[in-house]
This record gives structure tokens, sequence and C-alpha cells, in this order.
């Protein structure tokens, strides 16, 4: 009997790869370090170029009536595909075609299958707690950090049975014939970036962070209010290429930054009231068909300063007060705001070096790099190795889908 294929990371990329894997009857091996599926785009609210939501998104360029919901795939019930979340990948050895993975798998203080959501351990403890309503597996995860005294009365009032509070970590070794890395990137936190204050104010924040104040299903119910005291926002103003395109960071354009600030921006104007906008940037890249978002962003009265802010200044009020050369008019402007943004570069994930020098693969800045770059299969980055998503750079989610269809493509045909 062929061995499983190892899919490492379960994003947009890596849950594509597994369920099409599995659908054609291969077996796979599904790991996430999260205790839920999903990556990114569990955060990322509504998903460009279709403004669905992250999880039902267009499946190919080509036909983009398309949609892939993995909401509704029914993953966890997927005979073929093995999950297991709350784990990493310790050590790699043998060879292509018979790879040995060493797992460490965290302990399993509820059990996914058993758990219905009834909600009654989340009434006895903020230890327990539902990590996003779209999350796979469909379930109340525990957090031991957060212990508190009704933890142990949640498990025993528990109707199915499915707590176990003295659950262990455990290692396990699995024998796969091929290995997708699908470990998709993070997001740079700017503290070193010391101009613009990144941790020093609680009005200064990210892009994702930003993703996750706009999202109905957080905490403010997608209004825009300020970190620090909770007033509404009325002026936010947003930078680009915080630590990309920068020698002293990142060399390289994050390349969906600009359509990720753009998008909020639209939001902002268009769904939230009375909030004012204002882009500062070096320059615009809005390839493809996201030269929409720049297109209607203007429209809708957003304001773009080409140049680069110098200072900013807290006021006793909470706003803040930034000062920026306009690099066209050739002098300096000051605004007072309430939200600072920053677009801060993609950074290859945490773990991502080693993994790579574990399997003798080349490195690309940090990310994952093809075997041959000029044959135009960028998704092949070793023998039976493949890559795909964001494990390779910067990309967008039909990309990233496409390089996972690419990478399962393969495989099918090597199994030939």
């Amino acid at each position: 009997m062929t061995s499983p294929v190892l899919v490492i990371g379960a994003g947009v990329a890596g849950m594509t790869a597994a369920i099409e894997l599995a659908d054609s009857g291969v077996k796979v091996v599904l790991v996430d370090r999260l205790r839920t599926i999903g990556g990114n785009a569990l955060d990322l609210y509504k998903a460009f170029p279709t403004d669905d939501c992250f999880y039902c998104f267009e499946g190919n360029r080509t036909r983009p009536g398309i949609r892939k919901c993995f909401y509704r795939s029914a993953m966890t019930d997927q005979p073929n595909i093995d999950l297991y979340t709350d784990t990493t990948v310790e050590e790699i050895s043998g060879e292509a075609g018979e790879f040995h993975a060493k797992l460490a798998v965290g302990p399993r203080y509820v059990d996914p299958k058993k758990c219905i959501l009834c909600g009654k351990c989340m009434e006895h403890s903020q230890a327990f707690e539902m990590l996003s309503p779209q999350c796979q597996p469909q379930a109340v995860v525990y957090n031991p950090s957060k212990a508190e005294d009704g933890d142990k009365k949640a498990e025993e009032e528990c109707p199915t049975e499915a707590i176990n509070l003295n659950a262990e970590a455990s290692e396990e070794t699995v024998k796969v014939s091929d290995i997708i890395i699908a470990t998709g990137y993070h997001e740079m936190k700017p503290v070193n970036v010391e101009e613009y204050g990144y941790g020093t104010h609680p009005n200064i924040v990210t892009q994702l962070e930003l993703a996750k104040m706009l999202d109905p299903n957080g905490e403010s119910a997608g209004t825009l209010l300020r970190p620090s005291d909770g007033e509404p926002v009325k002026r936010m103003m947003m930078v680009q290429c915080v630590g990309s395109r920068d020698e002293r960071y990142y060399p390289y354009c994050s390349k969906i930054c600009c359509v990720f600030a753009l998008k909020h921006a639209v939001i902002a104007t268009k769904e939230r009231e009375n909030i004012k906008v204002s882009v500062v940037y070096m320059d615009i890249r809005t390839y493809d068909r996201h030269e929409q978002y720049y297109r209607e962003a203007r429209e809708d009265g957003v304001e773009f300063v080409r140049g680069r802010v110098t200072r900013i200044e807290p006021r006793n009020d909470g706003s803040l007060d930034v000062i920026v050369y306009d690099s066209l008019l050739d002098k300096y402007l000051k605004s007072n705001i309430d939200l600072f943004v920053l677009s801060s570069a993609l950074e290859p994930p945490e773990g991502a070096s080693d993994l790579m020098s574990q399997l003798g693969l080349k490195s690309a800045s940090g990310f994952v790099a093809p075997v041959d770059l000029v044959a135009e299969n960028e998704v092949v980055v070793g023998k039976r190795i493949y890559a795909c998503g964001t494990a390779l750079g910067p990309a967008e989610v039909p990309e990233s889908v496409n390089q996972a269809r690419a990478v399962v493509s393969k495989i099918l045909q090597s199994r030939k």
C-alpha cells in the first residue's frame, strides 16, 4: 500500500492540497501547529478580489464563478485525512518515497469528535473558548494558561465527556511518500522600526490587527474603535512598506500589502460611518485585477500621500499627531488621527529555516525556493518535496489555490 502524503500547514494552500488529494483517494497526514486550521485566513475578514468570506473564495482565475467553501467541506470527517492540530514536525528522516516524520502532538484536552458546542464549559471557565465561528474542527478548545477554579466542574458536567484536563503531549512517527510544505507567512511585528512607534501606543496597529477590528465576529462587532479608550475612529492613516523593500529588514516587496490596505480603506469608508482614511505610500502596487481597489478607494475619497512619515506624537486625548513629508508637493503635512495602521512585511513563519535545513532545501529571502527557477516548475522544491502558497513567498488566495492544485497534479501523475 502506498504511503500517505504529509502536508505541513493547514491554511488555504495546505487545505486545498489535502482535500483534493483525499478526494482522489490518496491518504493525507495534515499537520498544523495551531489548535484550529485555516491559518491567516481566519483573521482576514474579507478576501480580495471577491470580497467574500475568506472561507468562500474564487477557486480559479479563469473560472470566477467557481467557489470553494472549506467551512462546509467536512474536512474533519474526510476518511482519507488524518488531521493533527497543535502539532509540530520535529524531525524528518529517510529518503524520497519513504520519509519518516516525527510529530510532537500537543495534549488533546477537548475531543473534537465528542464536543457538541453546547457551551456549558465556557459558562464555567474562560479557559474554554471557541477560537472562531468558522474554525475546523468545530469544537471548543482549552487553554491551560487561563486555568480557573471552574475548569474541573466543566469537565465533570460535560454531557459527552469530551473534556480531559489530564491529557498529555505525545510523539508519533508517520511514514510518508511525499511532503507538501504549506507553512504560510507571518506578519512582521515592527517593534524594531522605531520611527513608527509600534508597541509604544495602543492606537498604532498592523493591517492584520485592523482586519480583526473590522470583522463583525470580533470583539467590537465590526465597529472601528480606538484600542486605547474605545472611542469611535473618525480619522485613520495607513503607511505602506513597513519593513519591506527595506535593506534593514526585508528587501523584497510583500506583493499583497497594497491590496490589503486598499481593501481595508474601502471597507472603512464605504461600510463604516464618517471615517476619513489617508494612505502614505512610496508607490501603489495593485497588480492584475486589484487595480479596482485603487480606483474605488480614490472615488470614495481616500487620500493618497506619496512620501514618508517623519514624526508621530501622542496627544493627551488619545489621538496622534503625524508629520508626513509629501514628496510630490515638497512640503511637510501635519495630520491628527485616531488610528495609525502599518502595512507590515510578510515574513517567513517561525521554524521555516529549520525545516528547510532538515530537508536540504534552497531558501529565497527565507521562503522555500524552487529547485529550478527557470523551468517554470515553481512548486517542486526537492525530490518528492513540494511547496505551495505563501511558503514560496507572498501570494494571494487564488494563486495559492492554483499552486496547491499543481502540486496535487504532480503527485497524482507520479502514482500512475
